[in-house]
């Protein structure tokens, strides 16, 4: 059994939990199925950003606020969900314990667990600067990302881990290399699809065209990474298209005067400005680029 702990300063976590909508538990030292489940997702969350497989174990447990271990070949994080409460509660609700549990992930995708380590400290950083990364692709600020390890890690260092201060600029590193590989993206992806965006005037909602109806495109709409087509038709549906037509949403008012108009497809809220730019907002409110609605021209090739 390999095993890496996280190692914390206790004083910085006196208090009751965070009062979210979703949180760890505070008073349960074997986990309860909410608990399990909110892990879960975030283990979900940092994978899919990172393009790799769900492949962990989570184990709740009050023998160690976070760990990464192997048992017989299989990948587990342990935690404890009283200590992830008081994480949440002491750093920042939203980030904290993301961060912690990303530190963990971070350990098993560099395969320090698979190894009796020589290097700990190098570790360590390594599992910080993949924390810093994951948060930053799922919209955490810089300080949202170093929150957890600016309140509750030890300034000293020890044999195994290394101090605050190098630790922090670790998580930072993390953070400003996902930061500007996505503007590097952004900037490819306009470039790729030598597109310009159509402006887009203010959107006021009407009775749309029966299904039955015919209509014709208006304008062209590229959601970055995506290779389905999409078209803005004159009824104001949002059309995926792949050599058939796929309804997908339809425009609606915007919310805010920030912007011309607003739509959502599966699950997701997106906001077109009057530039003609689409965005979506993350997790910590922040907006990102995602896309442009542009005029009628040929399919680009993606």
């Amino acid at each position: 059994m390999l095993r890496d702990a996280f190692r914390l300063n206790e004083t910085a976590l006196k208090g009751p939990a965070a009062s979210l909508p979703l949180h760890y538990d505070d008073s349960d030292q074997k986990g309860s199925a909410n608990d399990l489940a909110l892990a879960r997702a975030q283990v979900e969350r940092i994978v899919r950003v990172s393009g790799l497989e769900m492949n962990f174990v989570l184990i709740a447990t009050a023998s160690t606020p976070a760990s990464a271990q192997v048992v017989n070949g299989q990948r587990i994080i342990f935690f404890d969900p009283r200590f992830m409460a008081r994480v949440a509660n002491a750093a920042c609700p939203d980030w904290g314990a993301m961060s912690v549990i990303a530190h963990e992930v971070g350990h098993h995708l560099g395969g320090h667990t698979l190894r009796a380590s020589t290097t700990p400290w190098k570790d360590e950083l390594e599992a910080d600067e993949f924390s810093g990364f994951v948060l930053a692709r799922l919209g955490a600020s810089l300080v949202d990302a170093t929150s957890a390890a600016a309140t509750i890690l030890p300034e000293a260092a020890t044999p195994t881990h290394p101090g605050r201060a190098d630790r922090l600029k670790a998580i930072t590193y993390g953070w400003q290399n996902a930061h500007a590989q996505e503007l590097t993206e952004l900037a490819v992806s306009r470039i790729d699809h030598k597109i310009t965006p159509q402006p887009q005037p203010n959107f006021v909602a009407h009775p749309l065209r029966a299904p039955g109806d015919r209509s014709s495109f208006v304008s062209r709409m590229i959601l970055y990474g995506d290779k389905l087509d999409y078209y803005v038709d004159d009824g104001a549906r949002i059309v995926g298209y792949d050599g058939q037509s796929h309804p997908i949403g339809e425009k609606a008012a915007a919310t805010t005067t920030s912007f011309a108009w607003t739509f959502r497809a599966q699950n997701v809220q997106y906001e077109v400005d009057f530039s003609g730019k689409v965005y979506t907002r993350l997790p910590s409110g922040l907006l990102r680029e995602v896309g442009v609605v542009t005029a009628m021209t040929p399919p680009a090739a993606r």
